[in-house]
C-alpha cells in the first residue's frame, strides 16, 4: 500500500497585536566577569511600576538624570579633614563676625536715634517748664524768721526790699511770695536760722525784667549787699548758670547774667554769648 504523505499547511503562529503586546519577551542582559551570556525572560508590562518623577521634570529629563546618576567613593587622610575643618571654622568665624557687626551698627544707630529724640523732648520739656516760670524771681540771702514767718511777713519782707531799689515799683507788682524748704538752724549761731530762699511771683514778666535791672543797687547798702535777686530757673538751666558764675569766679569769663531764661556770658574779649550746656 502507498502511503501518501500530504504537506501539512503550518499555521501561522504570530499572535494578533494585542496578544503580542501582552506576550512580549524582554531581553535582559547580565555581565559577570568576562563572559556575556543573554537569556530571554518573560515580563508583564502590567506590573511594572514606575517610580515618581521630581516635580518641574518631564519623564525624559527624570531618565535622563537617573540614568546618568553615578555615585563616588573617596578616601580622606586625617590631615585633609583638619585642613577642612579649619576652613569651615574660618567661614563660621567670618559669618558670624560679620552677623555680629551688622546687627551692633543696626543698634547703635537705633540707640543713636532714641538718644537724639530723647534730648529733643527733654529741651522741649525744659522750655515748656521755663516758659511757666516766666513771671517768677528767685531771692537770696534775706534775713529768715523761721517756723514764725508766715507768706504775708515774707511778702511784706520783699516788697520793703524792691521798693528800696525800684522808684516804679507800684502796689500790686509782687503777687505773693514763700520760703523754699524747712529752717535750718545756723551752727554758729543758735539763734538764727539759714536764710531760705524766697520764691517771688509777679504780676508780669516786664516787672521781672524791670527789677533785676534795679538790682545793681543791692550792693550800694551794707545790709543789701549780700541779697541776690535771680530768675528762676529750672533745674538744667540752673545748673548752667551756677557754672557760669564759678566761671566768672575764677576770671575766665568777665560776667554772666539771665534774661527770659537764656544763660549770657561776657567773654575777655567783650563778645557775650548764649550758654545752653555745659560743655559749652
Amino acid at each position: 500500500m502507498r502511503t501518501i504523505y500530504s504537506k501539512r499547511l503550518r499555521r501561522d503562529s504570530r499572535p494578533t497585536p494585542p496578544q503580542q503586546e501582552h506576550n512580549k519577551i524582554y531581553i535582559m542582559s547580565s555581565t559577570k566577569d568576562n563572559d556575556t551570556c543573554t537569556s530571554p525572560v518573560r515580563i508583564d508590562p502590567s506590573v511594572i511600576q514606575h517610580s515618581p518623577v521630581p516635580a518641574g521634570l518631564s519623564s525624559l529629563e527624570h531618565q535622563s538624570i537617573s540614568e546618568t546618576s553615578q555615585t563616588f567613593t573617596c578616601s580622606l587622610s586625617q590631615q585633609d579633614i583638619t585642613h577642612i575643618a579649619m576652613q569651615l571654622k574660618d567661614m563660621l568665624h567670618g559669618e558670624i563676625d560679620y552677623t555680629i557687626k551688622a546687627t551692633i551698627n543696626q543698634y547703635k544707630q537705633e540707640i543713636d536715634n532714641l538718644t537724639k529724640e530723647n534730648q529733643k523732648l527733654r529741651d522741649d520739656l525744659d522750655a515748656v517748664e521755663q516758659y511757666s516760670r516766666r513771671d517768677l524771681l528767685r531771692i537770696n540771702g534775706m534775713s529768715d524768721g523761721g517756723n514764725d514767718e508766715t507768706s504775708e511777713k515774707t511778702t511784706e519782707l520783699v516788697t520793703e526790699l524792691v521798693r528800696s531799689i525800684d522808684s516804679n515799683y507800684r502796689d500790686g507788682d509782687i503777687i505773693r511770695s514763700h520760703r523754699i524748704g524747712t529752717p535750718r538752724s545756723n551752727p554758729w549761731n543758735n539763734k538764727n536760722t539759714v536764710p531760705r530762699q524766697i520764691i517771688v511771683r509777679l504780676r508780669d514778666p516786664a516787672i521781672k525784667k524791670r527789677i533785676l535791672k534795679c538790682k545793681r543797687h543791692l550792693k550800694e547798702k551794707r545790709e543789701t549787699q549780700k541779697i541776690h535777686m535771680n530768675e528762676d530757673l529750672t533745674k538744667a538751666r540752673n545748673n548752667i548758670a551756677y557754672k557760669a558764675r564759678q566761671i566768672k569766679i575764677e576770671r575766665m569769663i568777665k560776667d554772666t547774667w539771665s534774661i527770659d531764661g537764656k544763660i549770657l556770658v561776657k567773654d575777655n574779649q567783650d563778645q557775650v554769648h548764649v550758654v545752653n550746656t555745659m560743655t559749652a
